[in-house]
């Protein structure tokens, strides 16, 4: 170290200093090594993170993967429950119908003696017992509706045959059926109807038809006896189908009965009120006619049901309506 003065300017000095090379080089190549060790360290962490990224990402993809298959063969699993649940339903109504035919059947052959008996005894009885002529004209007319409705089971037991079908213009059955249920409407129940098929035409079994609505109107009904309320009732022509909407006031019920409602002998009705064969009718009928039935119902806000029946085109004939087109077959 030197310090040596400088002439002619107020005793400063200047001052130098003298150190090893090494001693100063060595720290700068440390600190640069030092430097390098974390930016390596620094490139690697990068590295695996992206590794670490990218392996995260094929193993999600993979996951994904595995999850739609596993939906779809959930899909796949529960469209084999519905049909399952779908057969066995329609089991349930073959045998419904079965027995059903095999009772009228048998109900038939049990009344046809009971109304000819009945029909020889009037013949017989002398001109002043009226009153037993009374009696005995009332056995023969109880035979008769019994005869009437064991009919009527047989109709409702056994497919529809192309012969049983015919062209039905939607209003008039409409009316024809309220004309039938009047005597079950609930005196604090109103009803609104609203026709709106004028110049339109259906095919199908009228008898069943009016079955279906029937049972539809009568469950509108029950719904309302006891709180009374409004009861919708309308058809509408679109595009290739006609609709009978048939809306209650009613409680309505719990959407996961839905479903439930169409099976035989299911019913939410106190005893003795209902069977629960009503709406398996109702989608028997439905089925052998091409059309289908919507239920839209929410507790306390009442319950409507929607019946889609495809509609006849003008002029077209039931033949003509069965027979199919070569061209799109």
């Amino acid at each position: 170290m030197a310090a040596i003065p400088v002439q002619e300017n107020n005793g400063v000095f200047l001052a130098g200093v003298s150190l090893n090379f090494d001693s100063i080089k060595y720290p700068v190549q440390m600190e640069a090594m030092r430097l390098a060790a974390s930016g390596g360290i620094l490139v690697l962490g990068l590295m695996f993170l992206v590794g670490l990224i990218a392996f995260v990402h094929r193993k999600t993809e993979k996951a994904e993967r595995e999850l739609a298959v596993l939906r779809e063969k959930n899909m796949a699993l529960e469209e084999i429950s519905r049909k399952t649940q779908s057969l066995a339903r329609h089991q349930r109504l073959e045998t419904i119908g079965t027995m059903a035919s095999s009772i009228a059947h048998e109900f038939n052959n049990l009344l046809n003696p009971i109304m000819g008996y009945s029909i020889l005894v009037l013949e017989k009885l002398p001109a002043e017992e009226e009153e037993l002529y009374d009696n005995v004209l009332e056995i023969y007319e109880a035979s008769r509706k019994a005869k009437t409705i064991v009919s009527r089971l047989s109709d409702l037991s056994r497919k529809n045959s192309p012969s049983a079908f015919q062209r039905i213009a939607p209003d008039p059955l409409l009316r024809k059926v309220l004309d039938i249920c009047a005597p079950a409407k609930p005196l604090n129940v109103e009803q609104e109807c609203s026709f709106g098929c004028k110049d339109a035409a259906i095919s199908g079994n009228e008898v069943q038809l009016s079955q279906m609505l029937l049972n539809l109107i009568l469950n509108a009904y029950q719904a309302m006896e006891k709180e009374g309320g409004t009861l919708r009732l309308s058809t509408r022509e679109e595009e290739e189908n006609i609709w009978f909407l048939v809306a209650d006031t009613g409680p309505g019920m719990p959407e996961t009965l839905i479903e439930k409602i169409f099976e035989p002998f299911f019913t939410t009705k106190e005893r003795g009120k209902g069977t629960g064969l009503g709406l398996a009718i109702v989608r028997q009928v439905l089925q052998e006619h091409g059309g289908e039935i919507e239920v839209e119902t929410r507790e306390g806000e009442g319950t409507t049901m929607k019946v889609r029946l495809p509609k006849v085109p003008p002029g077209q004939t039931e033949e003509e309506k069965r027979t199919p087109d070569p061209q799109k077959s």
